[in-house]
């Protein structure tokens, strides 16, 4: 019996700390698992076909990398497993900069969660995990507005600054956010948004943090209609390093949280603390839990699917997947 064992791991060469040599260190701390390094979406899915062709016992294929790796992962089992079909069990390394799902599931260090499967022989413990389509990729978020905005100008500030530790801290999220996103958002203003819900029931949070319905919802009908600085959905609380972008993502299994922020620049600054930590009730913050919905905006805005800038967009569709994931629950694992 090896620690790795049913393992498959891909490590994706392009992430922050990826590269050949922390691929051989997780093979020899993890003998008997399959490291694969990988550098585009291509060889990924080749990969996962010779992986699951193979017919050998999987305990999880696992992602070392950021979100994008995480992503790239989700869609290219999508592909590979027949519709209907269960993806095996999968899992999250932290190998990137903000790593928001792997910190969700209760990843740590990638050495701690290294350690944790080393000593676990047998089947790993997992957890149900929802996943949602955003603009037709599968994710766990996503969004438009200054969210993406920020990541862009963030990636922007540490490849300017690739030694700078600070750059890539949250330090450096934060500094990208102040002095390149919001002199952004003042100079070119807000843009409208139109939420149009595509599917049936809807759900609302008040208050008391209580889940409603909201009565008179079904398709077609105008959940809201003004203006937004940020606009997205999630299964997934965080945002990366902590940040709880979207603190009820969790609260029905079956629905995607719908979530926008409407307030001018100088008010986000003011209440950056209140967002971090997800507070609840916050002026100009919205949830709905819905099955599908449309966001049609007034003007092309940036779009961020699982942390990854992937242009701009007029309309994006959010709709809840089909697809389910188990996925490796670290904590289970003894990782606090």
């Amino acid at each position: 019996m090896t620690a790795g064992r049913g393992l498959y791991i891909l490590v994706n060469a392009n992430a922050k700390r990826g590269g050949r040599r922390i691929a051989v260190q997780i093979a020899r701390a993890l003998p008997g698992a399959t490291v694969k390094l990988t550098r585009s979406v291509q060889e990924v899915e080749g990969w996962l076909r010779a992986v699951l062709d193979a017919g050998t016992p999987i305990r999880a294929i696992l992602s070392a990398g950021g979100d994008g790796s995480a992503v790239t992962l989700l869609n290219a089992l999508d592909r590979v497993v027949p519709k209907g079909a269960p993806f095996p069990a999968v899992g999250a390394l932290p190998l990137g900069t903000g790593n928001a799902w792997a910190h969700a599931l209760g990843a740590r260090k990638l050495d701690t969660c290294i350690r944790a499967l080393a000593k676990h022989d047998g089947p790993l413990p997992t957890r149900r995990c929802a996943l949602f389509e955003c603009d037709g990729v599968l994710t766990f978020f996503g969004g438009c507005g200054w969210d993406a905005q920020v990541l862009d100008d963030y990636r922007q500030q540490v490849q300017q600054s690739p030694s700078s530790r600070l750059a890539k801290s949250v330090w450096g999220y934060l500094t990208a956010m102040l002095t390149r996103t919001v002199p952004k958002a003042l100079l070119h203003g807000r843009p409208q948004v139109l939420i149009e819900n595509l599917g049936d029931e809807v759900y609302v949070i008040d208050e008391g943090r209580r889940l409603k319905r909201l009565d008179g919802a079904r398709r077609g009908t105008i959940l809201y209609d003004g203006m937004v600085s940020v606009a997205g959905a999630a299964t997934c609380p965080e945002f990366g390093y902590g940040f709880r972008a979207y603190p009820f993502a969790e609260r029905l299994f079956d629905l995607l949280n719908v979530r926008i922020y409407d307030q001018t620049a100088f008010r986000a600054v003011y209440d950056i603390p209140k967002l971090w930590r997800g507070q609840h009730p916050l002026r100009g913050m919205h949830d709905w839990f819905a099955t599908e919905v449309r966001l049609t905006f007034s003007r092309a805005v940036p779009l961020q699917i699982g942390g990854e800038a992937v242009g701009s967009r007029l309309t994006v569709d959010l709709k809840r997947s089909e697809r389910h994931v188990e996925t490796v629950d670290w904590r289970m694992l003894g990782i606090a």
